[in-house]
């Protein structure tokens, strides 16, 4: 049997297990349904009884059950097979990142298409951030930039603030 890769695993999946019937089938599961691994776009509630799903696979049927692993929350390394950002060395950006390797000195990561090998003591890594931490970080970026562009030394007034703050472009959004 081959190794679980648990990076495609549906979101909603908390553990991945086998079934046995003419042949084994390897699934993604949770309590309440699961999907078999290679068509995840296919997802069945767990049958039985005389409902209409009662031709599906029983949630009994279901054995040598893995419990998918812990979210990495920062702390420590990430662990292999798991995606997080990476920053290399004194860059500014962050790329996502599967580990695919963590050694005492060397670190490898798939970045797209690519594996790459970095000395460990040169990356920093962060979980991946949620689409609201990223619009925090948008948001927090523009406001310092509006203020820089305020908040000048040759300006004497507020308006004269509001009026670079104009001809940088700043504008109220209608929508």
């Amino acid at each position: 049997m081959s190794k679980i890769d648990w990076s495609k695993a549906p979101e909603w999946a908390d553990g991945h297990g086998l079934i046995a019937h003419h042949g084994i089938t390897r699934v993604w599961i949770n309590m309440d349904q699961y999907a078999v691994v290679g068509a995840e776009d296919r997802v069945y509630p767990y049958g039985g009884g005389t409902s209409e799903t009662r031709q599906n696979f029983t949630r009994g049927q279901v054995q040598y059950i893995t419990p998918r692993p812990a979210r990495w929350d920062g702390d420590g390394l990430p662990q292999v097979g798991g995606k997080c950002e990476l920053r290399i060395g004194t860059q500014n950006s962050w790329r996502e990142t599967t580990i695919k390797f963590i050694g005492d000195e060397i670190l490898v990561a798939q970045v797209g298409d690519r594996e790459l090998c970095w000395r460990l003591e040169y990356c920093t890594f962060r979980p991946i951030r949620t689409p609201e931490q990223i619009a925090a970080a948008e948001r927090e970026q523009a406001v310092a930039e509006m203020w820089s562009t305020y908040w000048q030394p040759s300006v004497s007034t507020a308006m004269e603030g509001l009026g670079l703050l104009y001809d940088a472009g700043y504008r109220k959004q209608v929508t």
